[in-house]
């Protein structure tokens, strides 16, 4: 290029910046910022979309969410049916998949984490049983009062017929009892309950009171009972802005692997919205939080299986699992990102 043409191409070249920075210019449309409207129970399962939210990963794919806290996964289905969520952060239970069985549009798009090898849920006895010799294993529990956060068609009461199924208890053999986690411990210690599942941190707690011994720990690596489900309002009408949440919070999951997961940002936003305590997070095993945010369909299909044969169904025939999952927006998403 000669002298004058480079002169020529440099004076457009000015021109053009003076042309957008000159006053009257029109300013660069901002994306529009959607809204999102999600339910949860305020879990540490659902640690990705605390992170997603307090770290900005949501407000940068142009996402604004408006958090509604409900009590159970079943209070978010009945708004989920009808369209007045986008998202559930919720845990599967029997009332769900009699959702689905009913035709319920609403689909499992992610789970949000899992058990690993080790966890803090155990199935706990009572101390006087267990010292007497009475019960020493789960398949003592037969005929037992066993304390299950939730009750009947539960999470919790799957994750105990998980752990029935190693001592060949089946579902009727032994008398649920709900009561929340906080109060085995002191339930076992009055003899109003024979046996336990609980949870992190109180099974821990119960432990070291000596209100309990435990009869099986770390079982079900794996597990996934938590999941991300939208609405069918939400996937017909906004498939892009449902992407991009998942985008949002496979970047939030991204930002806890390993050591990152007691970052202090990411602490901050556990804490804001469970309630956890610093030395839950330091002493339990945390949950596995998948980068890809991938469907634990194995559990899914167990789960409806067993519910089905504890007669917590209302239906006889097995539910195909795409009418319960829809894998289009998270692999979208895992495309997008890359692994």
């Amino acid at each position: 290029m000669g002298n004058r043409s480079r002169f020529y191409a440099g004076l457009a070249a000015v021109a053009l910046v003076v042309a957008v920075t000159a006053p009257g210019a029109a300013a660069p449309v901002a994306p529009r910022v959607e809204r999102v409207v999600v339910a949860h129970v305020p879990l540490i399962n659902f640690a990705t979309l605390y992170v997603a939210m307090e770290r900005g990963f949501l407000r940068d794919q142009g996402i604004e969410i408006e958090l509604q806290r409900v009590a159970s996964g079943t209070e978010a289905v009945a708004f989920l049916a009808q369209d007045r969520l986008d998202v559930g952060a919720i845990g599967l239970a029997a009332s769900i998949f009699n959702a689905f069985n009913r035709g319920l549009e609403m689909r499992v798009v992610a789970s949000t984490s899992s058990w690993g090898q080790r966890h803090g849920t155990r199935i706990l006895a009572r101390m006087d049983l267990f010292d007497s010799g009475e019960i020493r294993s789960v398949r003592d529990l037969r005929g037992r009062r066993v304390a299950v956060a939730g009750g009947a068609g539960s999470a919790g009461h799957y994750l105990f017929l998980i752990g029935a199924r190693r001592g060949g208890i089946g579902p009727r053999d032994f008398e649920l009892v709900n009561l929340p986690n906080p109060d085995h411990g002191p339930a076992l210690r009055a003899g109003r309950v024979d046996a336990s599942l609980t949870g992190s941190p109180f099974s821990s707690a119960a432990l070291a009171q000596f209100l309990a011994r435990p009869l099986l720990e770390n079982f079900a690596p794996g597990t996934s009972t938590t999941v991300f489900a939208f609405s069918g309002g939400f996937m017909r009408t906004r498939p892009e802005v449902a992407t991009r949440f998942l985008m949002a919070l496979m970047t939030a999951s991204r930002a806890m692997q390993g050591e990152q997961y007691l970052d202090p940002e990411n602490v901050a936003a556990y804490k804001k919205y469970t309630g956890v305590r610093d030395e839950v997070l330091q002493g339990e095993p945390p949950l596995l939080y998948y980068p890809d945010l991938r469907i634990v369909t194995p559990t899914i299909v167990d789960m409806e299986k067993a519910f089905r044969e504890a007669a917590l169904a209302d239906y006889a025939v097995a539910i195909p699992i795409e009418q319960m999952v829809d894998r289009r927006f998270q692999q979208e998403a895992v495309k997008r990102l890359g692994r």
